[in-house]
């Protein structure tokens, strides 16, 4: 039996392995595809308010009732205390204001009433707590021009009717490559669990102590033996990488990866499948059992995906994790998956920092396979 029948006839034995690690990419990789998308577009949300009003409504009191409204979910339904304070601390209201009497009256003096506010946790708390301070601030400023109330809440309202239009910088439509980029981060865990486990398992089955002695006195020389499974398990791989890319052709669109950013993104994976294979020349050097397979996989595919932002977004990960992830590849297969993301023109300063993670994980492959060679070269004097 050739070396060639010999390896695919090993993995065709572990076919399901391959089913099993792709069904897991279809499934996991695109369940989020409508979650988490990024978009261009800012939508302000109103927090929910609650106000106990003890002065008339007329001047700024009046006027800081109407601004409410129009800015905040200005809610009546808790009059009692007890079902108020749950409210605050399950953040089902934001905010509660309690307007002193007489409060447009002594504004108007231009003295300083204060208002009693209570307030839940979070991000929607501080948003209602700008809205105040915004009203109340410009009230404040045109409380010194002397104008009576209703002259007073009047200036207030037309100076805070003015908009400022916010013009983007980025021009990147992250919302459309979001989920591609999700999907090509995941497929550092799928690529790298498939083509470890069955290059490791048919590896595994050649350097056997009896198999390899019984190579080393065949009139096959080992150094074309090697290539004959070097070039067997780079077309394994590139398998696997171009099942992922059809499969992702299905699932992201064509109008996705049939562009320029989609190009990328499967050169990227082309290029990281080719650091697995390395990858994985390296770990079968190592492993003489299947559960010593499973095990170094989980820890080389489930610890990058974990640590490198596969599974959690790298923005959301701690300084010190994103720093110890420099030291692997899918680090920078991830990042540069993000990057594609963001890319706004197809210029070279705006490629560089591309090309530059793509050309760190081909020395990550160049040095795997010194050190694979290397590794070899020693157990072969050994046997």
């Amino acid at each position: 039996m050739t070396v060639s029948r010999a390896f695919w006839k090993i993995a065709l034995k572990n076919i399901g392995t391959i089913i099993l690690y792709t069904n897991m990419l279809v499934l996991f990789g695109t369940m989020n595809i409508n979650s988490g998308s990024t978009t261009a577009q800012f939508e302000a949300a109103k927090p929910t308010v609650v106000v106990f009003n003890h002065d008339k409504e007329a001047g700024v009191t009046k006027g800081f009732l109407e601004y409410l409204n129009k800015n905040a979910e200005v809610s009546k339904d808790y009059a009692d205390d007890d079902r108020l304070k749950d409210a605050l601390f399950y953040e089902q209201v934001t905010l509660v204001i309690d307007i002193p009497e007489e409060y447009h009256q002594e504004f108007a003096l231009g003295h300083d009433p204060e208002l009693k506010m209570r307030s839940s946790a979070g991000y929607s708390a501080e948003l209602a707590k700008v809205i105040v301070r915004r009203y109340l601030t410009a009230a404040k400023a045109y409380s010194t021009l002397g104008l009576n109330d209703n002259e007073l809440a009047s200036k207030v309202e037309k100076s805070l009717e003015k908009e400022i239009d916010v013009e983007l910088k980025t021009k990147a439509d992250t919302a459309k490559y979001s989920t591609a980029t999700r999907y090509f981060s995941f497929a550092n865990y799928s690529i790298l669990a498939c083509v470890i486990t069955i290059i490791c398992l048919i590896m595994m089955s050649f350097n056997r102590m009896e198999v390899r002695k019984r190579n080393l006195v065949s009139s096959i020389e080992i150094s074309k033996m090697n290539r004959t499974l070097l070039k067997n398990c780079c077309i394994y791989s590139l398998g696997v990488w171009a099942l992922f890319v059809i499969i992702g052709f299905f699932v992201l669109g064509f109008d996705v990866l049939w562009s320029i950013h989609g190009l990328l993104y499967i050169a990227n994976t082309l290029i990281f499948a080719g650091c697995a294979t390395t990858v994985a020349f390296l770990v079968s050097q190592f492993v003489t059992s299947q559960g010593a397979v499973s095990g170094m996989m989980n820890v080389i595919a489930l610890g990058s995906s974990f640590l490198c932002g596969a599974f959690v977004p790298a923005e959301y990960l701690p300084g010190a994790v994103l720093g110890f992830a420099h030291i692997m590849p899918s680090y920078y297969f991830i990042d540069a998956s993000n990057k594609i993301m963001a890319l706004e023109d197809y210029s070279f300063a705006s490629l560089l920092p591309i090309l530059i993670n793509m050309a760190i994980v081909l020395v990550f492959a160049i040095g795997f396979a010194l050190i694979t060679n290397y590794v070899s070269k020693k157990k072969q004097k050994i046997a």
